[in-house]
């Protein structure tokens, strides 16, 4: 009978595998949805800073005069985080349009003021015609 009780369960040895082997599985899930997370955060960042220089644009587009060439910078508000911007105005080869390029930068981190030139989130070029401008 002492035999037969021996062979029913798991030894210690098999316990201790399988206990590392779930250890290790787990540390994987979390790194993961560590990175997912991380990702997440980065394409929200990213796509408020695209909403931010996609508005700059429509500004642009909506202004009845014609854009003058230059740079022109400052910040908007949008999901409760201050977003710095540069919009530089270029003329082109054809007189009637004007090249636009929009730069936004991350927001405000650890007291730093951020650089839309060197630290840029998001880069977005367009042009604008005179067609309805005066």
């Amino acid at each position: 009978m002492s035999a037969r009780l021996r062979t029913r369960g798991f030894t210690l040895i098999e316990m201790l595998v399988a206990v590392a082997v779930v250890a290790i599985a787990m540390g994987a899930i979390i790194a993961g949805m560590g990175r997912y997370a991380a990702n997440a955060a980065y394409l929200r960042e990213k796509t408020v800073a695209l909403w931010v220089a996609h508005n700059q644009l429509t500004e642009l587009e909506m202004q009845k005069a014609w854009p003058d060439v230059g740079t022109t910078n400052g910040e908007n508000d949008m999901a409760g985080v201050t977003w710095k911007w540069r919009v530089t105005i270029q003329k082109t080869q054809d007189e009637h349009l004007r090249r636009v390029d929009i730069v936004v930068a991350q927001p405000a981190r650890d007291g730093k003021t951020p650089d839309p030139d060197k630290e840029p989130l998001v880069k977005l070029s367009s042009f604008l015609a005179d067609s309805g401008r005066q």
